[in-house]
């Protein structure tokens, strides 16, 4: 059964899930990007899919997981689990299946991250659908254009939104306050991108061809700046640090702090030997990382489509354009 909300009724339907749970809306901040923030009344933004993913609340930029304090002979620990209570108004589909691929590497394969499966499991999704493609996006390529793992579908028709539950936590928010019950037609969610991948044995061909010259002729412009890795939804890479505060009582930490491939330091090694010296070599693994080397790994590509690497990049280096241009070639032979 779907259900139907009146847009001029989402302000106050958000304002009434904030008794509950910690309400995150998309919407621009101060700087004018759009990303997801707490909903405090501001205007939503809902034109687009957001500058910024919400992953910041699955993996914080400065997460503290534990901190210590030093006792007579010994030092008393508390973990810092984060169990508040959330619920992530406006996630787009693309940005759902990158949550998909995280929880691939948090909580199946490595074995469960609890800070991360803690947020995971106290937050509530309610994803929506976008009407049309984004410029720079190429979620039909692979098959991220309509929304998974969620626990509430939203899809924009005229004055209302379309809501359908797919999980126990979605229809508890389906409050009769805000919503109706409806027999029409579900809106159409098929959406057209204009931007396309070439995906037929992507992960492959891309691996065979480590020495194609799209590599190096794309690093010349590359700045490392890690404008992509900021702005991916699925980069995950961090590094961890120690805060030491001395004297009585004083409490210690440590913290994980994001990190990037595209920085020379990142494979820096002892003996100060750096595995990827070259701006070609950070770029391509960027690139492998996310078309080819997780889908080997774990059956499903890190990439979703979003387009925000190529949007965010002040060099205009595009994902998509490296992949098709080697494509072309060994599809071909």
């Amino acid at each position: 059964m779907s259900h139907a909300i009146k847009k001029e009724s989402l302000p106050e339907f958000l304002e009434s899930l904030k008794k509950n749970f910690e309400v995150i809306v998309p919407a621009k901040n101060a700087s004018g990007a759009s990303c997801f923030q707490e909903y405090e009344g501001q205007e939503l933004f809902l034109s687009a899919r957001t500058d910024f993913s919400p992953k910041k609340y699955f993996r914080p930029p400065n997460e503290k997981t534990f901190s210590f304090t030093k006792e007579t002979s010994s030092y008393d620990i508390a973990e810092e689990t984060d169990k508040t209570k959330r619920v992530i108004f406006g996630v787009r589909p693309c940005d759902t299946h990158a949550l998909d691929a995280l929880d691939e590497l948090f909580i199946k394969f490595l074995g469960e991250d609890g800070f991360y499966s803690e947020r995971r499991k106290n937050t509530v999704i309610i994803a929506l659908q976008c009407p049309e493609a984004c410029k720079t996006g190429f979620c039909t390529s692979l098959g991220t254009s309509k929304p998974i793992g969620h626990d509430l579908l939203f899809i924009e028709r005229g004055q209302d939104f379309f809501a359908r539950p797919e999980t126990a936590q979605g229809r508890a928010l389906l409050d009769k306050k805000f919503f109706r019950s409806t027999s029409d037609a579900e809106p159409s969610t098929r959406i057209k991108c204009s931007k396309e991948l070439e995906t037929k044995n992507l992960a492959e061909n891309l691996h065979k061809n480590f020495s194609h010259p799209v590599w190096a002729k794309e690093a010349e412009r590359c700045l490392s700046c890690t404008n992509c890795t900021q702005a991916c939804p699925t980069c995950y890479c961090y590094t961890t640090c120690d805060d030491f505060e001395f004297g009585s009582n004083s409490e210690s930490a440590r913290s994980r702090l994001p990190d990037s491939c595209q920085l020379k330091r990142f494979t820096l090694v002892a003996g100060n030997h750096v595995f990827r010296e070259s701006r070609t070599a950070r770029l391509r693994q960027f690139v492998l990382h996310k078309l080819s080397y997780y889908k080997k790994n774990h059956g499903k590509q890190l990439c979703v489509g979003c387009g925000r690497c190529i949007s965010a990049c002040p060099a205009k280096i595009d994902l998509a354009f490296i992949a098709n241009t080697i494509q072309k070639e060994a599809l071909k032979q």
